[in-house]
C-alpha cells in the first residue's frame, strides 16, 4: 500500500506535499542528514512564568521598541524582502538571551535550560501588541520558537488550529505556520518574547565558567555564556568607572 511504499521509499525522494516551502522542507531534510527528528510538535507551557506582576508594563516600557514594517517570504527560497510598509506592531531584537531585565532573563535561563538549546546565535524577537487590532499574518520559519506571552490573552494559531494564550504562557513550536490574528475587542497590549533557534547548532563550552549554554563572542575572540557575559560587562563598567575618577582626580590635582 501507499504508507508501506512511503516507508520503504528514501526520504529524500518522497514528493514534498504542498502546504510545506521548498526551504523548510530542504532544513528538515538537513536535520535528518545530522541524525535530528525535524518534526517538532507544538507543546503549551501553562503559566510557566510565575512571577509576572508588572513585567508587561516593565517590558513595555522599557525595551527597545521600533516601528515593524511588513515582510515578504519567497515561498521558493525562504529569502525575507523588508518593505517600508509601516505595520501596527512594534518590535525588538536582542542577540543572545539577555535582555537586562532581571525577572524576564530568569524565565529564559530557565526555558534555555528546559529546551536544551545549545545554539551560540540564539537569539530574541519581541513584539509589541499595543490591543487586539494589532496582529501578525500567517507565516512559518526554517528555525524553532519558544514564545512567552505577557499582558493581555491572545489567541495564537498553530497551522490553522488556535490556542489562547494568556499572561505567563509560553509556546514552543518547531516549523509549524503560526499568527497572531486581530481580536478587535481586546483593549489591553501584549508583549510576545519569542526564543528563536537551530536545535542542531550547538556551540563549544564557555571559555570561562565551561558551561554547555548559548554563547556571545566579545572582542578578544573568546565565547562567553550569558551569565559570563554579564559578568564582564559589570566589571567593564566598574574598570571605566575607576577610570573615570582617577582621571577627574588627577584634573583636580592638576588645577
Amino acid at each position: 500500500g501507499w504508507v508501506t511504499q512511503s516507508q520503504m521509499t528514501p526520504v529524500a525522494q518522497l514528493k514534498r506535499p504542498k502546504d510545506v516551502p521548498p526551504y523548510v522542507a530542504e532544513y528538515n531534510l538537513r536535520m535528518l542528514s545530522l541524525g535530528i527528528e525535524p518534526f517538532r510538535p507544538a507543546s503549551l507551557l501553562r503559566n510557566y512564568a510565575k512571577d509576572t506582576k508588572g513585567l508587561y508594563l516593565e517590558c513595555a516600557q522599557t525595551m527597545p521598541w521600533r516601528q515593524a514594517v511588513f515582510r515578504k517570504r519567497n515561498y521558493q527560497t525562504g529569502e525575507v524582502k523588508v518593505t517600508n510598509i509601516a505595520s501596527s506592531r512594534q518590535d525588538c531584537s536582542y542577540p543572545g538571551l539577555f535582555t537586562g531585565i532581571r525577572r524576564l532573563d530568569e524565565v529564559l535561563q530557565r526555558l534555555q535550560r528546559d529546551l536544551d538549546i545549545k545554539d551560540p546565535r540564539a537569539f530574541l524577537l519581541n513584539n509589541f501588541y499595543p490591543d487586539g487590532n494589532t496582529s501578525i499574518a500567517p507565516h512559518q520559519h526554517d528555525f524553532w520558537s519558544a514564545i512567552l506571552s505577557l499582558g493581555a490573552p491572545r489567541v495564537f494559531t498553530v497551522d490553522g488550529d488556535p490556542v489562547l494564550l494568556n499572561d505567563g504562557d509560553v509556546i514552543v513550536i518547531g516549523t509549524q505556520r503560526h499568527s497572531v490574528p486581530k481580536m478587535p475587542e481586546v483593549e489591553d497590549g501584549r508583549v510576545s518574547v519569542a526564543i528563536f533557534w537551530y536545535p542542531e547548532s550547538r556551540g563549544p563550552p564557555c571559555d570561562r565558567c565551561g558551561a554547555d549554554a548559548p554563547l556571545q563572542e566579545s572582542r578578544d575572540g573568546l565565547s562567553y555564556c550569558q551569565a559570563c557575559w554579564r559578568d564582564l560587562q559589570e566589571e567593564d563598567h566598574c574598570e571605566d568607572d575607576a577610570m573615570l575618577q582617577a582621571a577627574l582626580q588627577l584634573s583636580i590635582l592638576e588645577q
